[in-house]
C-alpha cells in the first residue's frame, strides 16, 4: 500500500506568536489556498482512503481533497496532534478542552465517517495535555495500526495530520531527523508486508512559491 502523509494548511495558529494561540483554529485565507491547491492536484495520487486528524484545521484541510476525490473523510482521533487539545502557552498552565463533539463534526461537515468513539463530550474530552513521550508512543501504535490494517492491500490511503505526529510517525521508520514539513506538504511511505520505506517527504509541487509556508 501506499501511505502519504499530508500535513493541514496553515492554521490561524500557524501565524500567530504561540501566546496568542488558542485551542483548535481555523485556517487563514492563505491556508484556504492552499487546501484548494492541494485539492485540484491531489487526484494525481489516486486515493483510495482519506482518513482525518479531528481538529478544525485537519477537518478544513480534507474538505477540498474529499471534493476532488469523491472520497468519504474517515475522522479518526489518533491521528491528532501532539498535546491534544488544550488551551494555554505555558506548560504549568496548559488546560485540557473538550475539542469538536460528534454532532458539531457532522453539522460542519456532512457525509464524513466520524469514529464512534467521538461522542458529544468532544474528541478530546477535556483530558490533560500529552507529553512528547506519550505521544511518541501513540505514533508507534499509529504506525503498528496502519500495518495491520492496510500493508497487506493495494489501497492508497492519506492520512491529514499535524508537523509532530507525523515527524514522530516517521521517527519509527528509522529514518533521518526530518525538519518541519511545510503545509499542505505531502510525504509518501510505501508499505508492504515486511517493510516500510519512506520515499518522498514534504512534496509541494502543488504550491507556488508565495504561498509555501510551516
Amino acid at each position: 500500500m501506499q501511505l502519504y502523509l499530508i500535513r493541514h494548511a496553515q492554521s490561524q495558529n500557524n501565524a500567530l506568536p504561540e501566546e496568542e494561540r488558542v485551542e483548535d483554529p481555523g485556517l487563514t485565507e492563505l491556508g484556504h489556498q492552499q487546501a484548494e491547491a492541494l485539492g485540484k492536484w491531489i487526484p494525481s495520487l489516486n486515493l483510495t482512503r482519506l482518513i482525518t486528524s479531528p481538529f478544525r484545521r485537519t477537518l478544513l484541510t480534507t474538505e477540498p481533497i474529499r471534493r476532488a476525490t469523491g472520497l468519504v473523510p474517515e475522522v479518526r482521533i489518533d491521528l491528532h496532534e501532539q498535546g491534544g487539545c488544550y488551551a494555554g502557552h505555558d506548560f504549568s498552565i496548559k488546560v485540557g478542552r473538550p475539542g469538536m463533539t460528534r454532532g458539531e463534526i457532522e453539522a460542519e461537515f456532512s457525509g464524513y465517517r466520524v469514529a464512534d468513539n467521538i461522542d458529544g463530550e468532544g474528541w478530546w474530552q477535556g483530558k490533560p495535555y500529552e507529553s512528547w513521550e506519550a505521544a511518541r508512543v501513540r505514533a508507534m501504535r499509529l504506525l503498528e495500526a496502519t500495518r495491520r490494517e492496510f500493508a497487506h492491500t493495494n489501497e492508497r490511503v492519506a492520512f491529514v495530520m499535524h508537523a509532530d505526529i507525523k515527524r514522530l510517525f516517521l521517527s519509527h521508520l528509522d529514518t533521518d531527523p526530518l525538519d518541519v514539513p511545510c503545509n499542505t506538504s505531502v510525504t509518501e511511505i510505501e508499505f508492504s508486508a515486511n517493510s516500510a520505506v519512506l520515499r518522498q517527504f514534504n512534496r509541494i509541487e502543488h504550491l507556488p512559491n508565495h504561498m509555501i509556508t510551516r
